[in-house]
């Protein structure tokens, strides 16, 4: 085969592998950032398009939510900013990081699938939380995708894939 086509091979290789495999290699590589980002996040009271987590306290109301009250959630948004956090986290009060004492933190988990990262609970107790937050506010926002590319190295390995592909 001339130097042309082989080359051409090797980067439809690479771009066959940017469209799910080499990504998702590397990716996985980066679990427990993933997973340690997604609970600062959480502990910002930030879903994953990076707007604040819904519904907020005062919006979380019976007959279908937690409070009674809005004077109840205030109370409880109030208690809220008394507690110690593990990481130091500014977050508009009223928007819920889902931390009381980080049970719910600790029992959260990454799965990696063919082409999707998914941060969901391990346990009943975390799965009924994701359950009434909804997916839509788990997963990372790009600011911390941002982080684990150029930061912890995801961007360097990757690149290094593909140079293993394209050099041989």
């Amino acid at each position: 085969m001339d130097i042309l086509a082989e080359l051409k091979s090797r980067v439809e290789k690479v771009q066959e592998g940017l469209q799910g495999a080499m990504i998702r290699d590397v990716v996985s590589k980066h679990g427990n950032d993933v997973l340690e980002l997604q609970q600062l996040q959480l502990l910002r009271g930030l879903s994953s398009s990076g707007e604040d987590m819904r519904p907020y306290y005062s919006e979380d109301l019976k007959p279908g939510g937690y409070f009674n009250t809005k004077e109840s959630a205030g109370r409880y948004a109030a208690w809220k900013q008394t507690l110690s956090y593990p990481y130091s986290a500014s977050r508009n009060v009223d928007a819920p990081n889902l931390y009381v004492n980080g049970k719910f933190h600790s029992e959260l988990g990454v799965e990696f699938g063919a082409d999707s990262v998914k941060v969901d609970g391990e346990t009943s107790y975390a799965k009924g939380i994701v359950a009434k937050y909804g997916l839509r506010n788990f997963g990372l926002m790009t600011e911390y995708w941002n982080e684990i590319f150029f930061n912890r190295g995801a961007l360097e390995e990757l690149m290094n894939e593909i140079k293993s592909v394209i050099y041989g």
